[in-house]
């Protein structure tokens, strides 16, 4: 039996604004699937958290950089759309990146 509730899944959603949407749109009534790389942990917080709102919630590991992943991922993504009763997503939020500290070449600072 399928829902006609309406879910979204966010990629990079364990920490940071990723997480804060996942939040904030399921206080407006989506399920949410989240992907996390490497913060399992902070991601089974706001699955936590999500259920905690009544929603339904999960949270699948996936490496944005490794494409030859992206066949299981789907994989594991279809499972949890059969597990949460659904048959597709409504939306999808790519938020998933890395993050890349360098200081600002002298010869471009105020240039933007």
């Amino acid at each position: 039996m399928f829902s006609s509730a309406k879910t979204v899944l966010i990629t990079g959603a364990s920490r940071g604004l990723g997480r804060n949407t996942a939040i904030n749109l399921a206080k407006q009534g989506f399920d949410i699937i989240i992907t996390y790389q490497s913060q399992k942990d902070a991601a089974a917080a706001v699955v936590k958290e999500i259920e905690h709102l009544g929603r339904k919630t999960a949270a699948l590991k996936l490496d944005t950089s490794k494409i030859a992943s992206f066949d299981a991922f789907v994989a594991a993504l279809r499972d949890e759309l059969r597990r949460l009763g659904r048959e597709h997503l409504y939306g999808l939020v790519n938020n998933a990146g890395i993050g890349l500290d360098a200081a600002l070449r002298s010869d471009l600072r105020g240039a933007v």
